[in-house]
């Protein structure tokens, strides 16, 4: 695990997700990303997207969890969320994925996200 990525782990609104606990966390959390990091010692990109999900953890606080997706349980929690490419931001409301923002992108593509992610007008609280 990168240091960028254990310092997430440490954030107080992120937890570890595993397949197991997955139903477990979104029904605790109406609003969540699940950050699906990959491989960051083959694919680095897992890294630079861990600062935008930093960001939004401080832009949203108070707001929004973060389930660090197990890299054991990565590819069958891909399978329930509709995420095929990793690094992957899945952004989900009430247990449902509203959005997905694969790889790095600008940070219109997560700020778009996240507004969809708000956008049904339920409190949003963790």
């Amino acid at each position: 695990m990168s240091d960028l990525i254990a310092q997430l782990a440490e954030h107080p609104a992120s937890e570890v997700v595993r397949k197991s606990g997955l139903a477990d966390f979104l029904s605790r959390h109406p609003r969540a990303l699940l950050f699906f990091t990959g491989d960051v010692t083959q694919n680095p990109e897992g890294r630079d997207v861990a600062i935008v999900v930093r960001e939004l953890l401080k832009q949203y606080a108070g707001r929004l969890a973060l389930g660090l997706v197990d890299r054991r349980d990565e590819t069958s929690v891909m399978a329930k969320t509709g995420v095929v490419v990793l690094p992957a931001v899945a952004f989900v409301a009430n247990g449902r994925t509203v959005d997905v923002v694969a790889r790095m992108r600008d940070w219109v593509a997560y700020a778009q996200a996240a507004e969809r992610l708000f956008a049904d007008g339920t409190n949003g609280s963790t």
